[in-house]
């Protein structure tokens, strides 16, 4: 029984990609790569540095999120791991979608290596998970005092937008 557990995983994973690859062109055909190129060169240097800037920087502050997660668990770790498992845990769920799932696999295989307890690790990623809603939902506070949304009249709440 043994033997065939270990050619389900790399199979199971081959059947997942070439998934996803089907998925993939599917979506992409509605694409000219012409017009992807052409649009590409309309982009200003500038604006595309900017946005591999920001998009490094959105890295390292999520990275805050486990290093905060693993001290409230009482297990610190080297910073060097934190930035290796968070880079990977969030390109997982960033990209994958289903972020409880990818990213906390990555979290639980990496974590668990280095010692940590199923317990802690699903502490780590519930943390993870709740800062990461928490900064959405002050971050949407800040946009709406900004610019306050139009309630839809369908709703029929008994208040309205400023």
């Amino acid at each position: 029984m043994k033997k065939s557990h270990r050619y389900i995983a790399p199979l199971l994973s081959a059947l997942v990609f070439v998934a996803a690859l089907v998925v993939l062109r599917h979506e992409l055909q509605a694409y000219d790569i012409m017009d992807v190129f052409a649009y590409t060169k309309t982009l200003s240097t500038q604006r595309v540095i900017l946005a591999l800037f920001l998009t490094a920087l959105n890295y390292v502050i999520m990275t805050g999120y486990d290093y905060l997660a693993l001290r409230y668990v009482r297990r610190p770790l080297h910073y060097g791991k934190i930035v290796l498992v968070s880079f990977i845990g969030y390109a997982f769920s960033n990209n994958m979608g289903l972020s409880m799932v990818a990213g906390g696999s990555v979290r639980y295989r990496l974590y668990s290596g280095w010692g940590l307890s199923p317990g802690e690790v699903a502490k780590v990623i519930g943390f993870c998970i709740m800062t990461l809603w928490l900064g959405f939902f002050a971050m949407c506070g800040v946009v709406f005092l900004y610019e306050p949304m139009t309630l839809p009249r369908a709703l029929h709440l008994p208040f309205s937008s400023v």
